[in-house]
Protein backbone atom coordinates (compact mmCIF):
# COMPACT_ATOMS: atom_id res chain seq x y z
CA UNK A 1 0.00 0.00 0.00
CA UNK A 2 1.37 3.38 -1.04
CA UNK A 3 0.79 5.67 1.93
CA UNK A 4 -0.12 9.31 1.41
CA UNK A 5 2.90 10.57 3.36
CA UNK A 6 5.23 8.70 0.97
CA UNK A 7 3.43 9.89 -2.19
CA UNK A 8 4.51 13.19 -3.72
CA UNK A 9 1.98 14.19 -6.37
CA UNK A 10 4.37 16.68 -7.98
CA UNK A 11 7.18 14.10 -8.18
CA UNK A 12 4.94 11.34 -9.55
CA UNK A 13 3.37 13.59 -12.18
CA UNK A 14 6.73 14.96 -13.32
CA UNK A 15 7.76 11.35 -13.80
CA UNK A 16 4.51 10.55 -15.66
CA UNK A 17 5.16 13.47 -18.01
CA UNK A 18 8.63 12.08 -18.80
CA UNK A 19 7.17 8.62 -19.44
CA UNK A 20 4.22 9.78 -21.58
CA UNK A 21 6.30 12.14 -23.71
CA UNK A 22 8.89 9.47 -24.47
CA UNK A 23 8.68 7.94 -27.96
CA UNK A 24 9.36 4.49 -26.50
CA UNK A 25 6.13 4.72 -24.47
CA UNK A 26 4.12 6.27 -27.31
CA UNK A 27 5.29 3.59 -29.76
CA UNK A 28 4.52 0.82 -27.22
CA UNK A 29 8.07 -0.49 -27.33
CA UNK A 30 9.40 -3.00 -24.83
CA UNK A 31 6.01 -4.48 -23.94
CA UNK A 32 6.87 -7.96 -25.18
CA UNK A 33 3.57 -8.32 -27.02
CA UNK A 34 1.53 -7.42 -23.93
CA UNK A 35 -1.36 -4.95 -24.01
CA UNK A 36 -0.42 -1.27 -23.67
CA UNK A 37 -2.40 -0.98 -20.41
CA UNK A 38 -0.90 1.03 -17.58
CA UNK A 39 -2.11 1.82 -14.07
CA UNK A 40 -1.03 4.75 -11.93
CA UNK A 41 -2.30 4.03 -8.42
CA UNK A 42 -2.31 6.70 -5.75
CA UNK A 43 -3.47 7.09 -2.14
CA UNK A 44 -7.14 8.03 -1.81
CA UNK A 45 -6.18 10.94 0.48
CA UNK A 46 -4.47 12.52 -2.56
CA UNK A 47 -7.58 12.32 -4.81
CA UNK A 48 -8.12 16.10 -5.08
CA UNK A 49 -4.42 16.78 -5.68
CA UNK A 50 -4.28 14.06 -8.32
CA UNK A 51 -7.35 15.38 -10.16
CA UNK A 52 -5.69 18.80 -10.40
CA UNK A 53 -2.41 17.19 -11.46
CA UNK A 54 -4.15 15.19 -14.21
CA UNK A 55 -5.55 18.40 -15.74
CA UNK A 56 -2.12 20.05 -15.59
CA UNK A 57 -0.54 16.97 -17.14
CA UNK A 58 -3.08 16.97 -19.98
CA UNK A 59 -2.24 20.61 -20.79
CA UNK A 60 1.50 20.00 -20.51
CA UNK A 61 1.35 17.03 -22.88
CA UNK A 62 -0.84 18.93 -25.33
CA UNK A 63 1.65 21.82 -25.39
CA UNK A 64 4.25 19.22 -26.37
CA UNK A 65 2.13 17.94 -29.26
CA UNK A 66 0.78 14.87 -27.44
CA UNK A 67 -3.00 14.83 -27.50
CA UNK A 68 -4.67 12.73 -24.82
CA UNK A 69 -8.24 11.47 -24.86
CA UNK A 70 -9.55 11.64 -21.30
CA UNK A 71 -12.40 9.27 -20.56
CA UNK A 72 -13.90 10.17 -17.19
CA UNK A 73 -16.11 7.17 -16.41
CA UNK A 74 -18.29 9.15 -14.02
CA UNK A 75 -19.02 11.78 -16.70
CA UNK A 76 -19.61 9.04 -19.29
CA UNK A 77 -22.22 7.42 -17.02
CA UNK A 78 -23.94 10.77 -16.32
CA UNK A 79 -24.03 11.55 -20.06
CA UNK A 80 -25.55 8.13 -20.85
CA UNK A 81 -28.25 8.58 -18.20
CA UNK A 82 -29.03 12.06 -19.55
CA UNK A 83 -29.22 10.77 -23.15
CA UNK A 84 -31.73 8.15 -21.98
CA UNK A 85 -33.70 10.82 -20.04
CA UNK A 86 -33.08 8.86 -16.83
CA UNK A 87 -30.74 11.16 -14.93
CA UNK A 88 -33.41 13.26 -13.17
CA UNK A 89 -35.47 10.15 -12.34
CA UNK A 90 -32.44 8.45 -10.80
CA UNK A 91 -31.62 11.55 -8.74
CA UNK A 92 -35.20 11.72 -7.46
CA UNK A 93 -35.33 8.03 -6.50
CA UNK A 94 -31.72 7.59 -5.33
CA UNK A 95 -32.26 8.31 -1.62
CA UNK A 96 -35.46 6.25 -1.41
CA UNK A 97 -34.07 3.12 -3.06
CA UNK A 98 -32.00 0.53 -1.18
CA UNK A 99 -28.44 0.39 -2.59
CA UNK A 100 -28.84 -3.06 -4.15
CA UNK A 101 -32.06 -2.01 -5.86
CA UNK A 102 -30.40 1.17 -7.16
CA UNK A 103 -27.53 -0.92 -8.56
CA UNK A 104 -30.04 -3.13 -10.40
CA UNK A 105 -31.82 -0.04 -11.77
CA UNK A 106 -28.51 1.39 -13.05
CA UNK A 107 -27.22 -1.90 -14.46
CA UNK A 108 -29.64 -1.70 -17.40
CA UNK A 109 -28.81 1.72 -18.88
CA UNK A 110 -25.18 1.44 -17.77
CA UNK A 111 -24.59 -2.05 -19.14
CA UNK A 112 -20.86 -2.46 -19.81
CA UNK A 113 -21.15 -4.48 -23.03
CA UNK A 114 -24.06 -2.76 -24.76
CA UNK A 115 -23.73 0.84 -23.60
CA UNK A 116 -20.61 1.93 -21.70
CA UNK A 117 -17.91 0.29 -23.85
CA UNK A 118 -19.51 1.39 -27.17
CA UNK A 119 -19.75 4.95 -25.77
CA UNK A 120 -16.05 4.88 -24.83
CA UNK A 121 -15.18 3.50 -28.29
CA UNK A 122 -17.09 6.33 -29.93
CA UNK A 123 -15.42 9.01 -27.81
CA UNK A 124 -11.94 7.67 -28.55
CA UNK A 125 -12.72 7.34 -32.28
CA UNK A 126 -14.01 10.92 -32.43
CA UNK A 127 -10.77 12.38 -31.08
CA UNK A 128 -7.25 12.04 -32.38
CA UNK A 129 -5.24 11.08 -29.34
CA UNK A 130 -1.95 9.33 -28.78
CA UNK A 131 -2.85 8.17 -25.25
CA UNK A 132 -6.14 7.40 -23.47
CA UNK A 133 -6.52 8.48 -19.83
CA UNK A 134 -9.19 6.65 -17.83
CA UNK A 135 -10.33 8.69 -14.82
CA UNK A 136 -13.33 8.80 -12.48
CA UNK A 137 -12.77 5.18 -11.40
CA UNK A 138 -13.68 5.63 -7.75
CA UNK A 139 -16.80 7.68 -8.49
CA UNK A 140 -18.47 4.90 -10.53
CA UNK A 141 -17.88 2.08 -8.04
CA UNK A 142 -19.74 -0.29 -7.57
CA UNK A 143 -21.79 0.32 -10.73
CA UNK A 144 -18.65 -0.21 -12.84
CA UNK A 145 -15.64 -2.09 -11.54
CA UNK A 146 -12.13 -1.32 -12.73
CA UNK A 147 -11.15 -4.85 -13.78
CA UNK A 148 -14.38 -5.15 -15.81
CA UNK A 149 -13.55 -1.99 -17.74
CA UNK A 150 -9.97 -3.14 -18.38
CA UNK A 151 -11.13 -6.57 -19.56
CA UNK A 152 -13.68 -5.03 -21.91
CA UNK A 153 -11.40 -2.35 -23.33
CA UNK A 154 -8.86 -4.78 -24.76
CA UNK A 155 -10.39 -4.39 -28.23
CA UNK A 156 -10.35 -0.61 -27.96
CA UNK A 157 -6.81 0.37 -27.32
CA UNK A 158 -4.65 -2.04 -29.21
CA UNK A 159 -3.31 1.02 -31.02
CA UNK A 160 -3.11 3.41 -28.07
CA UNK A 161 -1.56 3.23 -24.63
CA UNK A 162 -4.32 3.30 -22.02
CA UNK A 163 -3.58 4.78 -18.59
CA UNK A 164 -5.93 4.20 -15.66
CA UNK A 165 -5.65 6.56 -12.69
CA UNK A 166 -6.61 4.35 -9.77
CA UNK A 167 -7.42 5.56 -6.24
CA UNK A 168 -6.00 2.70 -4.21
CA UNK A 169 -3.35 0.06 -4.74
CA UNK A 170 -2.23 -1.98 -7.72
CA UNK A 171 0.43 -4.53 -6.83
CA UNK A 172 0.83 -6.02 -10.34
CA UNK A 173 -1.64 -8.78 -9.44
CA UNK A 174 -4.75 -7.20 -8.00
CA UNK A 175 -6.55 -3.90 -7.67
CA UNK A 176 -7.66 -2.68 -4.23
CA UNK A 177 -9.96 0.31 -4.61
CA UNK A 178 -9.62 2.92 -1.84
CA UNK A 179 -7.14 0.47 -0.25
CA UNK A 180 -10.18 -1.37 1.15
CA UNK A 181 -12.15 -3.05 -1.64
CA UNK A 182 -10.29 -5.86 -3.34
CA UNK A 183 -11.35 -6.25 -6.95
CA UNK A 184 -10.78 -9.38 -9.03
CA UNK A 185 -7.18 -10.10 -9.95
CA UNK A 186 -5.84 -8.25 -12.95
CA UNK A 187 -2.37 -9.14 -14.19
CA UNK A 188 -2.20 -7.55 -17.60
CA UNK A 189 -1.51 -3.89 -16.79
CA UNK A 190 1.91 -2.36 -16.28
CA UNK A 191 2.38 -0.57 -12.98
CA UNK A 192 3.45 3.01 -13.69
CA UNK A 193 4.75 3.40 -10.14
CA UNK A 194 7.44 0.83 -11.06
CA UNK A 195 7.77 1.70 -14.76
CA UNK A 196 11.24 2.29 -16.16
CA UNK A 197 11.85 3.80 -19.59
Amino acid sequence: MLQAKHYSTAHHFDNLFKIFSNSRFLNKEGLGGELPFFIHSFPVAKQTEVETAIHSLLKRLQMNGINVVEINLYKVCIDILKQENLFDQILTRETALPKQRLLRVLSGPLNIDTTVIPEIHQRVDNQSGKIVFLTGIGAVYPVIRSHTILNNLQTLVGDLPLVMFFPGTYNNHSLTLFDQLKDDNYYRAHNLNDYKL
